[in-house]
């Protein structure tokens, strides 16, 4: 009939799960309703220069204190090789390189980016070896710019539940060449 014991585990993931679809939902129709009512030449985006991006990033949330060291070339098409230089908090360790490729969008300083990154060692942070690469960037000069970094393999889209994808999450700083 009843259970003696309430499964509360399986309660507060379920409602996260609903509350993730229903944030989800709502901001894809904020998302719509500024592309509707934005001037036609608004979205216009400026043309991603070729560059080399070369970055220290500091993990902020999962692996506190971590560092990356980054290196991005190309224009809007890129690819990207990164190193961990100094593991914090990662079990059984935190991995040696990644390697990737994706796009950049770039609207006057800022730069948006969206990728695929392969990452050589599974661990509790990225729980799989193929991870999504997401970033934003603002230049802060024509040499200098300061970044967010994620990579995560996509378990709250419902890939590969069964594998830990807490992300890793860099903020950091880098010069361009």
């Amino acid at each position: 009939m009843f259970p003696a014991v309430l499964d509360l585990h399986a309660i507060f993931a379920q409602r996260h799960l609903r509350v993730v679809v229903r944030h989800a939902a709502a901001l894809a129709f904020l998302c719509f309703a500024l592309v509707a009512a934005a001037p036609a030449g608004a979205w216009n985006w400026d043309e991603t220069k070729p560059a080399l991006r070369l970055s220290l990033g500091l993990d902020v949330y999962r692996a506190p204190g971590t560092v990356v060291a980054s290196a991005r070339y190309g224009g809007g098409w890129n690819v990207k090789a990164s190193a961990w230089v100094r593991d914090v908090h990662v079990q059984p360790e935190a991995p040696g390189f990644l390697l990737g490729g994706g796009y950049a969008w770039t609207k006057s300083k800022w730069r948006f980016g969206a990728g695929v990154v392969w990452i050589d060692d599974e661990n509790d942070i990225n729980g799989t070896r193929w991870n999504f690469d997401a970033s934003i960037a603002y230049d802060m000069s024509d040499r200098v710019f300061f970044e967010y970094q994620h990579y995560s393999h996509g378990a709250i889209l419902g890939l590969k539940k069964d594998a830990s994808n807490g992300g890793w999450n860099l903020i950091g700083v880098g010069l361009i060449f």
